[in-house]
């Protein structure tokens, strides 16, 4: 069991490493830019990621209900990823720059049908290996290894030449490929089964969910905002993009190795009371931000880091509950149902905030903190997982 726990660990941390490396947030804009697409092709980046990664998880968990070797699945999963990143690559080589580009696009759906999948199957695989008490702090354990591994990629890379970036994209795009292998190769040992149903077939929208899966989508529906918030924190710093950049990248790297591992213990004794903590850093890092009118650079940078420090706590929060507070389909019915609803609430709120934008003469900053204080509030709500 031990060899087994220290393979999750290893898959865990270089399957988030290769997802940071390959993130459409910031790799992937840069590669379009360099490779000469269209503006619009790299505003579509990020909600066909997002979204794309959680919208089809109902269809996928329903499917599940009939599938007991989850680890089949996972490998598929990842094999999926992994040739969807080899082809983000392979668009280095295509022309015209629009052609690069929809391959791009057509790579990146194809990469987040893959992490869904894998995303569903990985919580049976590590409430397999680990029991309930030790989950949090393992996936603390490989966040942190994560965080240790972009810090060592993020700080060479500030060091680059400007004629040097281009080779640098399509370093970490093919990183990113062989940790998704490694990945695969870590995990490949672990077989997991989960009952089926053996019943009468169900409907597809056919759930059976109490009160408890539905409080938790409306709490994890409000705690999107600690990534919903991440952008405006350097549009709202009024420094040079270019400047922060490098800063942000190492506060996020930072915030992962310092506070995963200590995010996972907290999680174990308690997944409610991570989030209410994480929540109020989050809530804290927002009121700074709009409460200094000036921002110096390393100003900006700790603020940023005290957010990455709270998304960090929210994401192992409600991954810890999700696999604490049900068992077996019912854990992998949750997952999929939160994860297909949060896709949808992200699209709302994405084009909430775009509107309000338009619309209003204050920062959405100021709407964005309100809906922190309510998902602290909320977290009232959720019944104990443990």
């Amino acid at each position: 069991m031990a060899n087994n726990k220290r393979r999750l660990i290893a898959a865990l941390a270089f399957n988030k490493l290769a997802d940071i490396l390959a993130s459409a947030k910031t790799t992937l804009p840069a590669l379009l830019i360099t490779l000469g697409a269209p503006a619009w092709m790299i505003a579509w980046l990020v909600p066909i990621r997002e979204s794309g990664a959680l919208l089809p998880q109902v269809l996928i968990s329903a499917y599940l209900r009939k599938q007991r070797s989850r680890h089949n699945v996972w490998r598929l999963g990842m094999a999926v990823q992994i040739a969807a990143v080899c082809s983000i690559l392979a668009a280095a080589f295509i022309s015209p720059p629009v052609a690069a580009g929809a391959v791009v696009i057509a790579a990146l759906v194809l990469l987040s049908l893959g992490r869904s999948a894998c995303s569903l199957t990985v919580k049976d695989i590590q409430a397999d290996v680990a029991q309930k008490g030790e989950r949090g702090r393992l996936v603390g354990m490989a966040s942190t290894a994560s965080g240790l591994m972009t810090l060592g990629i993020a700080v060479p890379l500030s060091y680059f030449k400007p004629e040097q970036q281009e080779y640098a994209v399509y370093g970490l795009i093919a990183a990113a490929a062989l940790a998704f292998i490694i990945t695969l190769v870590c995990l490949w040992p672990q077989k997991t089964y989960v009952d089926s149903d053996t019943s009468e077939a169900k409907g597809l929208l056919h759930w059976r969910f109490d009160r408890t899966v539905y409080t938790f989508v409306f709490v994890r529906g409000l705690y999107v905002h600690t990534a919903l918030v991440a952008p405006y924190f350097m549009l709202e710093s009024g420094e040079d993009a270019k400047a922060l950049l490098p800063m942000y990248l190492a506060a996020q790297a930072t915030a992962t190795l310092l506070s995963s591992f200590l995010w996972g213990a907290v999680a174990d004794k308690s997944a409610r009371l991570t989030l209410q903590i994480a929540g109020a850093i989050a809530l804290s890092a927002c009121v700074g931000l709009l409460t200094f009118s000036q921002h110096s650079l390393w100003l900006s940078s700790g603020l940023f880091l005290l957010l990455s420090i709270a998304h960090a706590g929210v994401r192992t929060g409600r991954q810890t509950y999700s696999l604490d507070v049900k068992e077996g389909q019912d854990r992998t019915e949750l997952v999929g149902f939160s994860n297909t609803a949060i896709g949808v609430i992200l699209l709302g709120f994405g084009s909430l905030y775009a509107v309000l934008s338009s619309f209003i003469n204050f920062s959405v900053v100021y709407v964005m903190t309100t809906m922190l204080v309510v998902a602290i509030a909320a977290t009232l709500l959720l019944p104990k997982e443990k």
